[in-house]
């Protein structure tokens, strides 16, 4: 299963898969503190941590987006006429 939220995915620290499978647990039953593992390494990490990876991923592109827009913003401002 993949960890997704609103488009950004989870990735195993290891090995940078994206499909996990809860560990001793069945798939309707997760809580943050469930162990999953990679389906493609066998690293074990919590869904808690997943989540959290995934929310950093979201302040990472909200950050760059913001520094773009403060970009565009600066090039479309007029410089001030001089004298006045």
């Amino acid at each position: 299963m993949k960890v997704e939220l609103h488009n950004i995915v989870a990735e195993c620290p290891s090995c940078h898969g994206t499909d996990f499978e809860p560990h001793g647990v069945r798939g309707e039953a997760i809580a943050s503190q469930t162990p999953m593992v990679c389906a493609r390494c066998g690293a074990h990490s919590s869904y808690i941590a997943l989540l959290i990876q995934i929310g950093d991923k979201a302040i990472a592109r909200s950050t760059e987006t913001l520094e773009r827009i403060r970009a565009q913003r600066a090039k479309l401002k007029k410089p001030e006429p001089q004298g006045k």
